[in-house]
């Protein structure tokens, strides 16, 4: 096999992996959705990596219904096996960038207006700390 054969076989399995885990993402719950990664098909089995135990135990409740739902859209899957990883998936995670800015005076005053319409609980209280901490580092200025 040469090295250009290679690659496009190497390229087509990537894709494939992609394609199965994209596809698992669309029946899984959200919440289960960043947990896992695909990471080896081989025969009718494929080989799922979790990044802890307590995923691991979740996504099995789901795999009977994971291999029906690839079975159905065609992928010739009749197990799935779970391959524990305490390694994050680092190269899939993107960092947050901060998209805080810091509160003007229109700002304060409308979550003045906002404190004064609310009734006392949780909320109130929540929006009174945040004017205080914000009124707070505008006289430190």
């Amino acid at each position: 096999m040469d090295s250009d054969s290679q690659g496009a076989s190497v390229l087509l399995t990537a894709q494939r992996l992609i394609a199965i885990e994209q596809s698992l993402c669309l029946t899984l719950p959200k919440s289960l959705n960043r947990g896992f990664a695909v990471s080896e098909l081989s025969g009718k089995m494929l080989t799922l990596t979790v990044y802890n135990t307590a995923f691991a135990a979740k996504l099995r409740q789901f795999q009977a219904r994971l291999v029906t739902h690839l079975q159905t859209e065609g992928w010739p899957i009749d197990e799935i096996r779970l391959r524990v990883s305490v390694q994050p998936r680092a190269q899939h995670v993107t960092p947050m960038q901060k998209q805080a800015r810091n509160l003007d005076e229109t700002d304060l005053g409308h979550f003045e207006t906002l404190a004064g319409a609310l009734r006392p609980g949780p909320l109130a209280d929540s929006v009174q700390k945040l004017l205080a901490r914000h009124r707070r580092g505008a006289t430190k200025s």
